[in-house]
């Protein structure tokens, strides 16, 4: 079966987009549109709460010195749609996605002011489930990836993994995500990846 891949310019219903690396200024509303979208994640339901104004603010705090990370760490992909900012990508380049003592006690101090101890510790408990499982080899590490609400199944979030995944081939480099939700892992394979591990973090399949 062959076909011919949609312009990377264009999401699937043919809404010009712009997708190019963000820049600091971006950060905040990449802040606000991954905690939109990412907010009744399993994970995130719970690691922060099952009150959804809670799990917002707690998400918000727990995003934003990640974000800032991935950004002075690899790079944030932003799709455009008329000058407005509707999806994001995150990729942290070889070598870079386990922060060193310094980058977590960042995390850490960024985090205390606004999210109980409780959600500390599952906090602590889910990045280590994680870290335990990643390639020793070195990877471009993926992720967070959102899409506003009123943009999504229009082919953005597939835009954005397309200049993600030419930016990775073009290194002939190997790309690691993960993933809570089923339908991410099947709409990942569409674009190459395999499923090498399935396993329960704090309870949630991932």
């Amino acid at each position: 079966m062959t076909g011919h891949p949609a312009s990377p310019n264009r999401a699937d219903d043919g809404l010009p987009l712009d997708i190019r690396a963000l820049m600091p200024g971006d950060l905040p509303a990449t802040i606000a549109i991954l905690t939109q979208g990412m907010r009744d994640n399993p994970l995130h339901v719970t690691v922060f709460g099952a009150d959804p104004m809670d799990r917002r603010h707690r998400l918000a705090r727990f995003l934003d010195p990640l974000v800032r990370y991935v950004h002075a760490n690899g790079m944030m992909l932003g799709a455009f749609a008329q000058g407005e900012l509707i999806g994001v990508l995150g990729m942290i380049r070889p070598g870079r996605c386990r922060p060193g003592a310094m980058e977590r006690l960042r995390f850490a101090r960024a985090l205390l002011p606004g999210v109980p101890p409780a959600s500390l510790l599952r906090i602590h408990r889910w990045l280590s489930a994680w870290a335990s499982n990643d390639p020793p080899a070195p990877h471009w590490h993926i992720g967070p990836l959102a899409v506003l609400p009123d943009y999504r199944r229009r082919g953005i979030g597939r835009r954005l993994m397309l200049r993600c995944c030419q930016h990775v081939d073009s290194f002939a480099a190997m790309a690691w995500l993960e993933t809570d939700l089923e339908i991410n892992a099947g709409f990942y394979r569409t674009l190459g990846f395999e499923l090498v591990s399935k396993k329960p973090v704090l309870g949630v399949p991932t």
